[in-house]
């Protein structure tokens, strides 16, 4: 599963600053919350490494109260914290704002005042879909297994992957396409950090463009980039050691292995047809191809699809002529835990003999390190 945590109401981390350029200005916060327990309800502030507290109150019997604070004009996170660990999170930029709810169906409140607000709320209920649908298949699916149900229970399993599939791939549009900065940044801290990088770092190149002005854009991509850095444990290498064996199915049902290829250099490309960074990337492996195929070189796409017309349709249309196999499992594919990718494109050059000489080339270094060993 691509999603960090499934529970709604949300408790999150959320890597979000607040500028104090601007000249602040009191917002208030008004709620009426019918059959809420009297209680003491913070306004809390959420940043990257702490959640700061601006204001609390003790709530009467009637659940009408206001919090208020200093804000100002550059767009930040904020949330009402309840008892039993309830919240309510507001997207703002210094407005005031004014929320209806029931305390016996707290996701169910509205906000007037914040149109990002309105859409961060829209956005929580959209995924709560998507999430009931997850827990009711997973109850469905036990109930399978007691009953020993192998055939249901493998159609299940592609309806689960096609379900987490959807949820991802809703999530990281809204996060593209939201105007609301810090309701972008929320989106992508709900995906997992290592199996959702390449759109990560694709979505961290928009940022500038986006909301160029945005002090809380600049923040982040500079926590974002610093969490990314590589180092020697993270990086898929496995330069020296001699290649994991892959024995996988050609779209026309063949069996192939990467061991059939010795005695020349292969390209082992992960990929998959859903992965801008992959695409963008596959003319600069098309070029090479085309450039050495003569020179005892080659290549093989491993693709981490799992819909099988979606992964032929792309060999089709970026051109890759050369031998693709694939488990249509996704990130649950086994040359993917052999390879320990955890992002893609991930490649590695495989010399004659088996060895792995390279990894992670791209561009020109894909060129050069083929030209040096291909003289």
């Amino acid at each position: 599963m691509n999603i960090k945590f499934l529970l709604l109401p949300f408790t999150v981390l959320l890597t979000v600053f607040t500028s104090c350029t601007n000249s602040k200005h009191k917002f208030v916060i008004s709620v009426e919350m019918a059959n809420m327990p009297e209680q003491k309800v913070l306004l809390e502030e959420m940043g990257i490494n702490e959640t700061k507290i601006l204001d609390s109150i003790r709530t009467d019997s009637k659940g009408h109260f206001e919090l208020s604070s200093s804000g100002n004009n550059e767009s930040s996170l904020y949330r009402l914290h309840f008892s039993d660990n309830k919240f309510i999170i507001l997207s703002l930029s210094g407005e005031s704002v004014r929320i209806i709810s029931d305390w016996n169906n707290l996701e169910a409140y509205t906000v007037k005042g914040s149109p990002a607000s309105e859409s961060l709320r829209n956005f929580f209920a959209d995924v709560r879909k998507y999430i009931n649908d997850i827990q009711t298949l997973t109850i469905v699916m036990d109930s399978m297994r007691i009953r020993g149900n192998d055939s249901m229970i493998e159609l299940a399993n592609k309806d689960m992957s096609d379900l987490n599939l959807q949820l991802t791939q809703y999530i990281e549009h809204y996060a593209d396409t939201s105007k609301y900065l810090p309701n972008a940044l929320f989106a992508v801290q709900i995906l997992n950090p290592t199996v959702e990088k390449p759109f990560l770092d694709a979505f961290s190149t928009t940022i500038p463009s986006r909301f160029p002005k945005a002090q809380l854009g600049k923040d982040w991509l500079e926590h974002y980039k610093k969490g990314t850095a590589p180092t020697e444990d993270n990086k898929n290498s496995l330069e020296g050691d001699i290649a994991p064996e892959i024995s996988l199915s050609t779209p026309e049902g063949a069996t192939v292995k990467l061991s059939s290829f010795k005695g020349k250099y292969v390209l082992v490309d992960f990929w998959a047809s859903w992965c801008t960074p992959c695409r963008k990337e596959n003319p600069n492996v098309v070029a090479a191809y085309r450039m050495f195929k003569d020179k005892n070189f080659t290549i093989l796409g491993v693709s981490l699809d799992n819909n099988k017309s979606k992964w032929q349709a792309a060999i089709a249309q970026d051109h890759l002529d050369w031998t693709h196999i694939s488990d249509l499992k996704g990130w649950e594919s086994i040359a993917a835990r052999d390879y320990n990718i955890s992002s893609i494109p991930a490649n590695f050059l495989v010399d004659p003999n088996g060895k792995v000489i390279a990894y992670d080339l791209r561009g020109p270094d894909l060129e050069n390190k083929l030209q040096e060993v291909l003289r």
